[in-house]
């Protein structure tokens, strides 16, 4: 902790000193999956905060700074027969990003988003100084820091509950052909105390995929694991589709179903991010804010057909006026261009 306290006293005393001086300042992780220009603005530095700090097995808690990205997290709670309730499908998303940017997942109807997950926070407020936040602490602070992305202060510590790992995930692949079907069975599967993930993909507006799982320490010897991460495996939603291309949408058949090692089925999506080489996707989660309160995560890709900037910034905005006027909101690692006054 030598080493940690030293880091954040510096950051601390970088913060203080563009406070003091009222010149703005943007955050430097020393790599990052954002693909905004940094421009010229001076920057604190938070590099050397990349560290897993100790994991607790009685507490069921890990303490990891910022910079600690997911394949890191669950490389260190493994083997102490833990994981995390929610672990964001790419590797390099970082356990800062995920409390301070709004991450979930497929396990995210049953345990909330990342944030959810956390216990406390350590951060450099505004001025430097530097406070711990927690439900029961600066509970204010703790709660709205969690997806403020770094507005109200730079975490510099986290406190991550745990849960106890098992080592497969056994997934279930089920044909729907409309987005009301989609939605009613993922309503459905959610309910179900058997399915621990639920998240799926479409294809196209009459065919995509439902795809819940289960984790298990056992596994039939006559099934091979199914992986994602080798060179010669298959694309997550690719081998998604194949694997329903002959299921009839609603059909009382079982449906088709995989054995995967737990880190495959974290990282899934890694290979083939963000839907590459196809035309547009939309992967629908379930989550679970408040008891009562359900929300669908909906992540749209693809080329949008046009080279004209005011073109795109208008298909934009009639996204997010459609989506405003249905009660939802823009996820804000988003490009937004809403009108700060709807904003």
């Amino acid at each position: 902790m030598n080493r940690h306290r030293a880091a954040v006293k510096k950051i601390a005393a970088s913060v203080r000193e563009f406070y003091d001086h009222k010149e703005p300042y943007r955050i430097s992780h020393g790599s990052t999956n954002s693909t905004r220009p940094k421009g010229v603005m001076s920057a604190v530095d938070i590099s050397a905060l990349g560290h897993v700090l100790a994991v607790d097995k009685v507490k069921r808690t890990v303490l990891v700074e910022p910079n600690v990205a997911m394949d890191t997290l669950v490389e260190a709670t493994l083997p102490h027969g833990l994981m995390p309730p929610v672990v964001m499908e790419f590797p390099g998303i970082t356990a800062g990003g995920g409390f301070a940017g709004t991450g979930g997942e497929s396990s995210s109807f049953r345990h909330g988003f990342f944030d959810e997950t956390v216990e406390r926070v350590e951060v450099v407020l505004a001025n430097g100084e530097i406070a711990t936040a927690s439900r029961d602490e600066h509970s204010d602070l703790f709660h709205a820091a969690s997806g403020a992305l770094g507005t109200l202060g730079i975490v510099t510590l986290l406190e991550i509950n745990l849960m106890p790992a098992k080592k497969y995930v056994h997934t279930r692949y089920h044909r729907i052909s409309s987005v009301a079907e989609a939605v009613k069975l993922v309503r459905e599967e959610t309910t179900k105390p058997e399915n621990d993930y639920v998240d799926g993909i479409l294809y196209s507006k009459d065919y995509g995929v439902i795809i819940t799982g289960t984790l298990t320490d056992k596994k039939p010897e006559n099934v091979k694991p199914q992986t994602f991460s080798g060179a010669w495996d298959p694309w997550f939603y690719v081998h998604a589709e194949e694997r329903t291309s002959k299921s009839a949408p609603g059909s009382d058949f079982d449906p088709e179903e995989d054995y995967m090692p737990l880190a495959e089925y974290f990282f899934r999506y890694d290979r083939g991010t963000f839907w590459m080489d196809t035309g547009t996707s939309a992967a629908p989660e379930q989550q679970r804010r408040e008891e009562d309160s359900m929300m669908l995560n909906i992540g749209v890709w693809g080329h949008e057909g046009t080279l004209d900037p005011s073109g795109f910034v208008a298909k934009n905005r009639a996204i997010e006026d459609k989506v405003r006027s249905l009660g939802g909101k823009k996820w804000l690692y988003a490009h937004v261009y809403q009108p700060e006054a709807d904003y």
